[in-house]
């Protein structure tokens, strides 16, 4: 009888033991984030933009990516001066076509589905594509940096660049005064970039992927 006992002793105490022991590690293993939380902090990028002047001149570059921020925008000169120095308003339009013969008017007014007044980027009121002015160095050169919350790169949404008509990036030629309507006084548009292009309706039926 005592040997059972012990036995039984034994056993409930290493059962114990294996308890405390998952309890310790199951405290130690952090818990699983959910797939959809992992896929909403990945940014969302777009590949660099090409800017030109009507001439076809190259004047930069437009890199885009969003995060819980907003969408980031960096518009970056390339090496050979174009843009004369100083300030340049710059826009988001609201049509993904840099038509040189039309002088850019192809790009559409500004992006601004939320039908506001215009003003400097994320002002209230302004438009979605309002993104203030850059400055233009003596040399040339320049770098414009803005992170927008009044617009995305997801498609689908009210506010997206990605949608049916597209989006461009429109470089005017004087400085926005950030007030007036419809693009603050900023003169000529001199150079253009697409963003999205126009999504063509082609009738084209989709492709049933194979199984």
């Amino acid at each position: 009888m005592n040997l059972r006992n012990s036995v039984l002793s034994g056993i409930f105490a290493a059962s114990i033991a294996l308890s405390g022991a998952s309890a310790l590690a199951d405290e130690a293993t952090p818990a699983a984030t959910p797939a959809e939380d992992a896929t909403a902090a990945v940014p969302v990028t777009v590949s660099p933009k090409a800017i030109k002047t009507a001439d076809g001149d190259f004047v930069g570059y437009a890199t885009m990516w969003e995060d819980e921020a907003g969408v980031h925008i960096v518009i970056k000169s390339s090496g050979d001066a174009v843009l004369a120095p100083g300030e340049h308003g710059v826009h988001i339009h609201e049509t993904g076509v840099c038509d040189d013969e039309s002088a850019f008017d192809s790009a559409g007014g500004h992006f601004n589905p939320s039908d506001e007044a215009h003003g400097d980027a994320n002002a209230d009121p302004s438009h979605g594509g309002d993104l203030g002015n850059m400055t233009v160095a003596d040399d040339g050169s320049f770098e414009h940096k803005v992170v927008v919350s009044k617009i995305t790169l997801q498609p689908d949404e009210a506010n997206s660049l990605n949608d049916a008509d597209g989006s461009a990036i429109v470089i005017h030629a004087g400085e926005d005064d950030l007030a007036t309507d419809p693009s603050g006084e900023s003169g000529d548009r001199e150079a253009c970039g697409v963003i999205f292009a126009p999504i063509e309706d082609s009738g084209t039926p989709v492709a049933t992927p194979a199984n």
